[in-house]
């Protein structure tokens, strides 16, 4: 297949375009340059760059590109123009050149405040309260509309927290979920604003690029009506992800606990999780937290 993928520079777009190159032909493309020069670069809402990407035929989309939680919160603006502005014009490119499936990263962030329930599965409502998860959820539904208008045919994946995001996390309020691996890999100390009893739903880069390539080749047929599936993920305490990094390094994290309330109820307060719909298309998490540790140190090395 010839695909194009967006955000190909960020940290799951690495992922996916290594992950995808095995099989098919892949159209990358990124706001900025690529450090390898194997991007198109460019404004998702620039008319000429949709045209550059759609030059030739293609067979499918795969819509990474977004502007993270925490810089949307301070720059509300350009969130739109990213999350939304730039999704819509895309969605519209691959009607008008008539390319029909498109895979749109999604984000548990559309759940909102999930500790109020005792667990999410399936049929759990969305209700975000960050302006990032607002701008998933709605296109999520734009998506779904346009396919049942039959224009395309859109799946939203909802991605977990990923781990282990090189460098800074900018724009992340969950930095710290992947700052944790740097420092057990360097041996220093670190300062976690959430408690040892925290709980998250985490997945290595590497599986959730599975998990997207799994979904290129999902049948027509078995694409769920509204158009979205909630990923499976690990559910991970805190305590039990330090001491995994502990088995993986050979010697343990010192951690200082200094819970932030805001971020512990954003992303430290996850009820189990039960994915049905995805799991039985064959959709899948790392198996055990040490294969998702190994799996995401490998990022980092």
């Amino acid at each position: 297949m010839r695909v194009i993928v967006t955000g190909a520079g960020g940290f799951l777009g690495r992922h996916v375009v290594a992950r995808l190159s095995r099989d098919h032909d892949i159209v990358a493309t990124d706001i900025t340059p690529c450090p390898d020069g194997s991007a198109i670069t460019g404004d998702l809402c620039d008319p000429d760059l949709l045209e550059r990407l759609f030059a030739k035929s293609c067979d499918a989309v795969i819509h990474l590109a977004s502007l993270p939680g925490g810089a949307c919160e301070t720059d509300p603006a350009t969130g739109w123009q990213v999350n939304v502005e730039a999704t819509r014009a895309l969605a519209a490119a691959a009607i008008q050149h008539g390319v029909h499936r498109f895979i749109y990263a999604s984000s548990i962030a559309v759940f909102g405040d999930v500790g109020r329930w005792t667990d999410v599965d399936d049929q759990t409502p969305t209700q975000p309260t960050l302006l990032y998860g607002a701008h998933k959820a709605m296109m999520e539904a734009w998506l779904a509309t346009l396919g049942r208008r039959g224009a395309l045919q859109p799946l939203a994946l909802r991605l977990p927290g990923l781990v282990a995001r090189p460098g800074q996390g900018f724009g992340l309020k969950s930095a710290f979920l992947s700052d944790v691996f740097h420092a057990g890999l360097a041996q220093r100390p670190i300062r976690l604003p959430v408690s040892d009893a925290a709980t998250m739903w985490l997945m290595s880069g590497q599986c959730a690029a599975d998990n997207l390539a799994r979904a290129l080749l999902l049948p027509a047929a078995s694409m769920p009506r509204n158009g979205t599936l909630t990923l499976p993920a690990l559910r991970v305490r805190m305590s039990e992800l330090v001491g995994a990094i502990a088995r993986h390094t050979g010697h343990a994290p010192q951690v200082d606990y200094a819970p932030d309330p805001l971020i512990e109820r954003d992303f430290g307060a996850y009820p189990p999780l039960r994915t049905p719909d995805a799991s039985v298309l064959g959709f899948a998490h790392d198996d055990d937290l040490d294969r998702l540790v190994a799996a995401a140190m490998e990022s980092l090395t």
